[in-house]
């Protein structure tokens, strides 16, 4: 009886300090300069397409990887239950490789495309204005 309050404790123990850690590394990421999360993410990155998005509460920023090389940032403000994006031109280029290229008409459609197909799935949509 006392072993299994023991193993018991042991693994609400792990399991809380599993949860600590997690907050500790989503709290480092935030205060990171860009370009380490670029890097970050760009190891993350599942796929061909792949989307995280970094919230701060009322805000925060929709980040669409490319092939694992190419970054495109939706920047957004939380307004009535919507992620409203708050950029000006979304699809006019790239946020990273930092040369920042234009996007190709393909490109901009392909992420137009993707963007539809994330918010089909998210329970909170990216609008753009």
């Amino acid at each position: 009886m006392h072993w299994a309050l023991i193993l018991v404790l042991i693994l609400l123990a792990i399991i809380l300090l599993i949860l600590f850690l997690s907050v500790i590394n989503r709290w480092q990421f935030k205060k990171m300069p860009f370009e380490q999360q670029v890097r970050i993410l760009m190891k993350q990155a599942r796929g061909l397409v792949f989307f995280k998005n970094i919230s701060y509460g009322s805000k925060g920023t929709l980040v669409y990887i490319k092939n694992k090389r190419k970054i495109l940032t939706y920047p957004w403000v939380l307004v009535d239950g919507k992620m409203l994006c708050t950029k000006e031109k979304p699809f006019e280029k790239w946020d990273y490789p930092k040369e920042q290229p234009p996007l190709t008409e393909e490109e901009k459609n392909q992420a137009l495309k993707e963007l539809e197909k994330y918010n089909d799935k998210s329970i909170v949509k990216l609008y753009i204005r």
